[in-house]
């Protein structure tokens, strides 16, 4: 049986390949010459916003409307006693931590919970209890709610995952705004090849990928009941309202695609770029666009 090779980090490894697709499309403006580091700079300057917002952004916005979702049915349907009790565990919760901030430590520097703070904490524990109690009897209605929020927004992101507006929020400072200004035709068209990528394309698979490993590892274990594919169910089920996996995935497929695509994004790194040094490459585009390479990339990212 051939190897496998080396788990790479699939959301890069996806994100990287539909800029490339985008930019072999698109072609690469003639006044910046036709460096590779240059473009391979771009790349990789584009996948991360492209992963910052296409998979990270949206995972964040799922997750809050789903729990907006069984919220709402909590807060409707518990009627005043679950208005009481959220409220009771709230207040017992901001107890117990004011409490531990006062807490002394051991010699090893680990908090005391004794005392006071033990009390509160039994306390909190009592009233989260009671807070569960009021949910239990909402539990069915709430997880339709929610399945139903996640739905209605992966829905709509599998119908536009690069709408209008998606590069707006790009740093004024940065290598992406300075392309969108400098080049403003070939951005566009750029952005059109991208678009059309993006369509047959969905990041989120990533996510199943990342996983694969430690599902195959929990497979293989002995008297494991479940095998791979019933692994790999359970998984999609567990996390669909959050990535947005909400139907059947036929996972052998998607993974073969996804190594051929990592030996293309690594053939194109290769072939454009070799020996490729990002900081060095992004500091020669940032050079090219009369920009100056932001000293704290966290801070420049927040933005």
């Amino acid at each position: 049986m051939k190897p496998r090779p080396a788990e790479p980090y699939w959301p890069a490894v996806l994100t990287d390949w539909c800029v490339i697709q985008a930019l072999g499309k698109a072609g690469w403006p003639q006044r910046l010459g036709d460096s590779g580091e240059l473009q391979a700079a771009f790349v990789a300057e584009v996948s991360w916003y492209l992963r910052f917002r296409a998979l990270y952004l949206r995972e964040l916005e799922a997750e809050n409307l789903v729990l907006s979702a069984i919220e709402s049915v909590y807060a409707e349907l518990g009627g005043v006693a679950y208005a009481a009790a959220k409220e009771q565990t709230e207040a017992a919760q901001s107890e117990f931590l004011s409490a531990l901030g006062r807490s002394t430590r051991n010699s090893i520097g680990v908090l005391q919970i004794v005392g006071e703070p033990k009390r509160l904490q039994e306390r909190m524990r009592l009233r989260a209890q009671n807070l569960d109690a009021c949910r239990r009897p909402l539990l069915t209605i709430a997880r339709n709610a929610a399945h139903q929020a996640a739905a209605i927004y992966w829905r709509q992101v599998s119908a536009c995952r690069l709408p209008e507006g998606f590069f707006a929020h790009v740093p004024e400072a940065g290598a992406i705004a300075a392309m969108r200004a400098r080049f403003d035709i070939w951005w566009a068209l750029f952005l059109h090849s991208l678009r059309a990528v993006l369509r047959e394309t969905n990041p989120s698979y990533a996510r199943l990928l990342q996983a694969l490993p430690q599902l195959r590892t929990d497979a293989a274990r002995p008297g494991q009941k479940f095998v791979l594919t019933a692994l790999v169910q359970q998984w999609r089920e567990t996390n669909a309202a959050r990535f947005g996996l909400l139907k059947d995935i036929h996972f052998p497929v998607v993974e073969q695609r996804a190594f051929m695509k990592h030996r293309q994004v690594q053939d194109w790194f290769g072939h454009h770029a070799p020996g490729y040094d990002h900081e060095a490459a992004t500091a020669a585009l940032y050079a090219a666009l009369g920009r100056v390479l932001p000293a704290q990339r966290q801070a420049y990212w927040n933005n």
